[in-house]
């Protein structure tokens, strides 16, 4: 650490209490910060000889604390009381804006030392704000006697190289969390749980109000952590009350145990039944509290926003709305839980791919190569059951807002994912390159609705509750339609994030906010196609088809950058990916699933250029209805051409029907130019 000056030390007062105040007109510094796991009998302090295969240090670089425009500023005040007998200690800090830059984030394992010479990128967080909490002691499990306040604004940047890099900002930062007594009483202070016990820290209140508010901005040539003439690209927010929030952070990553016994032959990925690593495990929960919505918008101009509102659950099911665990560690060489389970009707835990495989699914390997060593992100058993009965359109600039009884249903049944990060660039040591898997599903759907028994496909949507959907519903008469009960798959191989380069192997394609891979980029979605009741999706839906679509390419690029469109700053984007043989779209009967209509075996090129997203608030259109408008031209085979060597390459394909394959056509090359605009209709 630097030395300050005795002028830079804190003053510290004692009157009713304790305060301290720290003020230095110069940084205060560390060069690194390490978070060792799993170091076993190995010396306190080094990166290698610990837990064969899983002992790392997490390593911070270069990390600096220093007042913004002025001296850095922050005060701690400590005082002690009680409430009916309840002794009680109360702590606040604030903080005067300041700024904290990060040189690097890496890790380092026996595996691979080499990465201790890497870095995720450099981040810059500007900040202010302040944290108020009392409690019974810092910390109490013995009741509800915690009040909880918490604010912060600022700017989180990311670059990937020093000063001049390229800069994406989560501008306008707003954060907020606090301990209520609900929307009804007007979220006015209330008490909840900040409490440690044998499992960890426990966060828990009966009612909370959250606000996470943040522009998506980017700068293709910026200063130094620059907030100046950032182009704006998205505003988005999550506002309101939680009701019965549980967050519990506990020690202990990934469980390296299997216990190898049909039907459970399970990898312990918790650590239940044999020891686990060291690491994180958190896991949340909650229920949507009445005035919670989502919004989407402009980043700028007029900031014209979508607001999702009225969150209900879906069906009568109990349980929180939302759930999610999520594991943190780092992996290496190999070893640990060897993937996820697409299909097979699976509820929980996490099959080998024996059992995957014998139960109808299909195994997906997850884990690090040998020789390798990265960050891991471990999802399990997430579900979201509730959506979003309303829509407002709001434009702040002239005052014009609506409601519609509209909503989309976006429900998630099941929700794993494997996420690994590694401290690399396309082309040096800094950058973020990842391997990922997440699959969202809808247990034992696809495998009944495909069964030849009609007893078993009646009964595929019997648990439509806890089901994932994508539906467009009026809610005002109950209906929706879209896809039902479906599973959703998503992998990619060897992505990298990349900020404002130019890639060579596309020349003409945007700079911006790009993510590429040369390895896979895998996507799929099936499902029923149909309509019916919110409040019976499962027996009286009406049903077009059984759709599965499936999209996997050898290369890809997506990039989004600043646009304008009808003189507002909006989303621009474009991509190309050149499918690699495996890609096919099937419609099947669903009182008859070997009767299916397939485009398979599907190769060739497909692009994006010139896209763009706007929104448009109702006094913006002559018919007084808002609109979201996606426009982009569609580049097929040959016309998928961003200067890459041969250009794009023809699209090509087989058609069948059934067991029959009738042909293969092709489609050389051609551009469409494509308008989507959605409004939603008057009452």
């Amino acid at each position: 650490m630097t030395p300050i000056d005795d002028s830079g030390l804190a003053d510290i007062r004692g009157q009713d209490g304790l305060t301290v105040n720290l003020e230095s007109n110069g940084a205060i510094q560390a060069q690194q910060l390490n978070w060792i796991t799993d170091r076993g009998n190995a010396p306190a302090g080094t990166c290698s000889g610990g837990v064969t295969d899983q002992h790392a240090c997490t390593q911070l670089n270069g990390l600096t604390l220093q007042g913004d425009g002025n001296p850095l500023s922050a005060q701690l005040q400590l005082d002690v009381g009680s409430d009916g007998g309840v002794p009680l200690l109360a702590l606040q800090y604030d903080w005067q804006p300041s700024l904290f830059t990060l040189d690097g984030m890496t890790l380092q394992t026996g595996t691979n030392p080499a990465y201790a010479g890497h870095s995720l990128g450099q981040v810059g967080l500007y900040s202010q704000g302040n944290l108020t909490l009392v409690n019974q002691g810092l910390f109490s499990t013995n009741g509800q006697h915690a009040n909880l306040d918490f604010s912060m604004t600022g700017d989180w940047i990311y670059r990937q190289g020093g000063a001049g890099s390229a800069e994406m900002s989560i501008g306008n930062l707003i954060i907020q969390n606090r301990f209520t007594n609900g929307p009804a009483g007007g979220h006015a202070p209330a008490t909840g749980v900040i409490g440690i016990d044998s499992n960890g820290l426990l966060l828990e209140a009966d009612h909370t109000y959250t606000a996470l508010e943040f522009d998506l901005m980017y700068k293709a040539a910026p200063t130094n952590f620059d907030r100046t003439d950032r182009q704006p690209l998205l505003y988005g927010a999550w506002l309101g009350g939680l009701k019965d929030a549980r967050v519990r952070v506990s020690a202990g990553g990934l469980g390296y145990g299997y216990d190898g016994t049909a039907p459970n032959a399970n990898w312990d990925y918790a650590g239940i039944n044999t020891p686990r690593s060291e690491g994180l495990t958190i896991q949340t929960q909650w229920d949507y509290d009445t005035d919670f919505q989502l919004r989407l918008g402009h980043a700028d101009g007029d900031r014209t926003r979508m607001e999702l509102v009225n969150w209900r659950r879906l069906g009568n099911g109990s349980g929180p709305m939302f759930a999610l665990d999520a594991v943190l560690d780092v992996v290496q060489n190999n070893t640990g839980p060897a993937g996820l389970c697409f299909g097979g009707g699976f509820s929980g835990g996490q099959p080998d791919s024996g059992l995957c495989t014998s139960a109808g699914g299909v195994f997906h390997p997850t884990r690090v190569a040998a020789g390798e060593s990265a960050f891991a992100v471990l999802l399990r058993n997430g579900h979201l059951h509730a959506y979003s009965e309303q829509l407002t359109v709001a434009n702040p600039t002239s005052g014009w807002s609506d409601s519609y009884d509209w909503g989309v249903v976006l429900t998630l049944g099941k929700l794993d994912a494997d996420i690994l990060a590694y401290p690399q660039g396309p082309a040096g040591n800094v950058g973020l390159r990842a391997d990922a898997t997440v699959m969202v599903q809808s247990p034992g759907f696809w495998d009944a609705a495909n069964s030849a028994d009609p007893l078993v496909r009646a009964a595929a949507a019997d648990n439509w509750q806890t089901h994932s959907h994508f539906l467009f519903a009026n809610t005002a008469s109950d209906v929706a339609v879209g896809l039902l009960n479906n599973d959703l798959l998503w992998e990619a191989r060897d992505l990298y994030l990349t900020l404002g380069d130019t890639d060579p192997a596309f020349p003409d394609l945007a700079s911006g906010i790009m993510l590429r891979t040369d390895t896979l980029s895998h996507y799929q979605v099936r499902g029923l196609l149909g309509a019916g009741s919110l409040s019976d999706l499962g027996g009286t839906t009406a049903n077009v088809a059984l759709w599965d679509f499936n999209l996997s390419a050898d290369q890809f690029r997506f990039v989004l950058y600043p646009a304008t469109a009808d003189g507002l700053a909006t989303l621009g984007f474009e991509g190309y990916m050149n499918l690699d043989g495996n890609a096919y779209l099937s419609l099947a009967e669903v009182s008859s699933p070997q009767s299916a209509f397939r485009l398979s075996n599907v190769s060739g090129s497909i692009g994006w250029r010139n896209g763009n997203v706007v929104l448009k608030s109702g006094d913006q259109n002559s018919d007084g209805l808002p609109s979201l408008t996606i426009e982009n031209e569609l580049l097929l085979g040959q016309s998928a051409d961003f200067g890459q060597s041969g250009g794009g390459n023809p699209l090509v394909g087989q058609v069948g029907f059934g067991d029959q394959q009738y042909g293969r056509i092709a489609m050389p090359g051609g551009t469409w130019h494509s308008e989507i605009i959605a409004k939603v209709p008057p009452p």
